[in-house]
């Protein structure tokens, strides 16, 4: 039996849990307004506020939040390229969504490859010292960055965003221990190799 690339299955993975969860999260938050009785009703901006992205598109991009972090500068990019209302769901794909999804595959990939580095199915990659450093120091920002976007997120007064703000800060301190941890790996192994 082949053994899992999980730099392929991961990515793959999670695209296709966050493309599931993008189409159905309109048609969980449309059944839920009709069981509220908000249609037609003055307040469906404030409920939609409210409730608006469905929980199953919340555990979707709280699961990928650290790809939330990577699409953030086309947060605001929310002009359709594709639209497709119908009466079982809605498919809005705007440039936001595109890189969210670029995103997922970017980060999972990522992860992917290095378990699968750590399993010894890929060769470990044999970068120069200054260069790893620069990349975990790199990695620790992206960390930060992850908590100040979560933060900023669970500030909201909209129950969805605090929802998912919540993920992101356990990102943010499992990125920020993981590139701490490789970085403290690394100082010492360049302390036992420098002559005395």
């Amino acid at each position: 039996m082949k053994r899992i690339s999980w730099k392929w299955f991961l990515p793959l993975a999670q695209l296709v849990l966050a493309s599931a969860c993008f189409v159905y999260g309109p048609h969980e938050y449309r059944v839920r307004a009709r069981l509220d009785g908000v249609a037609g009703d003055n307040n469906v901006l404030e409920y939609s506020a409210q409730h608006s992205p469905a929980p199953v598109e919340r555990i979707s991009w709280g699961i990928n939040f650290p790809a939330s972090v990577l699409a953030y500068p086309l947060r605001e990019s929310d002009n359709a390229l594709y639209f497709r209302n119908s009466g079982y769901t809605l498919i809005w794909i705007s440039p936001k969504e595109i890189g969210f999804f670029v995103g997922i595959a970017i980060f999972w990939y990522c992860v992917g490859r290095r378990l699968d580095q750590h399993l010894g199915r890929i060769p470990k990659s044999t970068w120069p010292r200054k260069a790893k450093i620069a990349g975990l120091t790199c990695g620790i920002v992206f960390g930060i960055l992850t908590g100040a976007y979560a933060l900023q997120m669970i500030a909201s007064k909209w129950y969805p965003e605090r929802t998912i703000g919540t993920f992101g800060i356990v990102w943010s301190f499992a990125l920020i221990a993981y590139f701490a941890w490789r970085s403290t790996r690394e100082f010492r192994a360049g302390l036992q190799r420098a002559p005395d």
